[in-house]
């Protein structure tokens, strides 16, 4: 197999995105290169080959600005630096360190949402010195983002469907599919207990919020949230005195899938989200999903036999809450570990190879 490169934006913590990077990285033998790297990561999901880190964000309290601005700057001024036979980028940004003289596949989880689909999102609901700043990125990036992708990039892979239709209508390029790799294996179904799971990074984007007001109008329903980022606080000051809902910001990868084995089903409210791994890792735990009705939800939950799919509003989700019992999650256990086969490993990477083989790499 030729000597292989996987670029991707940022590998200092662990999400669904980090876990499909090192995933595929391991399966082909490839080193990561990154704009900032913590080793804590390989001791959460370990990495067969080296990591390159061309440089984290340089002053701390800058740390916004710098992974807007700084991250992108790097990866464009590195793109002459590596002599990779072949060079996958992840992510948004990395796209930056790409060379129209080297082979260049891009796995894309998305299009870069601030650029596109969530530029009003972000800009409306930002404080002003925020606001400018993304006003800037946009002004500088957008552009260049345009002509990387369409000077550089002759195979594009998305990571759904989904994304495959926003690649058609933000670069005006066809893309194939192949599915985010999950193993299946790590998952073990325990029990049905007594409380629902939400796994997710505290973003806007990502309506947290939204589930805990909803499990606030029905304290008799335990909810249990992992994740952290910028709502954090915010998300602690809605819970506080409710008894019913428990927040985890950092917790391991066994005591996750202990979560996931013992809950009675997972909630998840991504908007438009690019693909979701958390409703196909509780699928793989043998737990079914309320899931919105957008996204990439609609392509790996089926309505009414691995999950619901709802409009995302907190009276939806407390029907779906109250219709998705006990008695209910028995019955969508099986279709659940049926259905999430397709997402495996195992799947994923005879698609990679073949599309390997095809674009005659391996």
């Amino acid at each position: 197999m030729k000597k292989i490169g996987i670029y991707y934006d940022s590998l200092v913590s662990i999400g669904g995105a980090e876990r499909v990077v090192i995933e595929l990285a391991n399966m082909l033998g490839a080193d990561i290169i990154t704009s900032g790297y913590d080793s804590k990561v390989n001791e959460w999901v370990p990495i067969k080959n080296q990591v390159i880190d061309i440089g984290n964000v340089s002053i701390k309290f800058l740390k916004p600005i710098g992974t807007l601005f700084e991250a992108p700057i790097r990866y464009y001024f590195s793109r002459k630096r590596f002599k990779y036979e072949i060079n996958i980028f992840f992510g948004s940004t990395s796209i930056f360190a790409s060379n129209k003289q080297n082979k260049n596949i891009w796995y894309c989880f998305s299009p870069n949402r601030i650029l596109y689909d969530l530029r009003n999102l972000k800009l409306n609901d930002s404080s002003f010195i925020r606001r400018i700043l993304f006003m800037l990125y946009i002004k500088l990036f957008n552009r260049l983002d345009q002509e990387i992708v369409k000077t550089n990039f002759s195979n594009i892979i998305s990571q759904s469907y989904n994304i495959q239709k926003r690649v058609r209508k933000y670069y005006n390029i066809d893309s194939s599919v192949i599915y985010g790799p999950i193993d299946t294996n790590k998952f073990k179904f325990e029990r049905f207990g007594d409380f629902y799971l939400t796994v997710s990074r505290l973003f806007p984007e990502k309506r947290v919020s939204l589930i805990v007001k909803a499990f606030i109008k029905i304290p008799e329903k335990k909810l249990v949230i992992v994740g952290n980022g910028p709502e954090k606080n915010k998300i602690k000051n809605l819970i506080k005195g409710h008894t019913n809902i428990t927040l985890f910001n950092d917790i391991s990868d066994k005591e996750l899938y202990n979560l996931y084995g013992n809950c009675l089903a997972t909630v998840f409210m991504a908007r438009d989200e690019d693909y979701g791994l958390i409703p196909i890792e509780g699928m793989a735990a043998g737990k079914s999903c309320i899931a919105v009705d957008e996204g990439g939800c609609k392509e790996t939950i089926i309505d009414g036999k691995t999950g619901f799919l709802i409009k995302a509003t907190e009276e939806n989700i407390i029907r779906a809450v109250k219709k998705l019992d006990i008695k209910e999650a028995r019955k969508m256990r099986n279709n659940c570990l049926e259905w999430v086969k397709r997402f495996d490993t195992k799947e994923c990477i005879k698609q990679w190879k073949k599309e390997l083989r095809d674009l005659k790499i391996i």
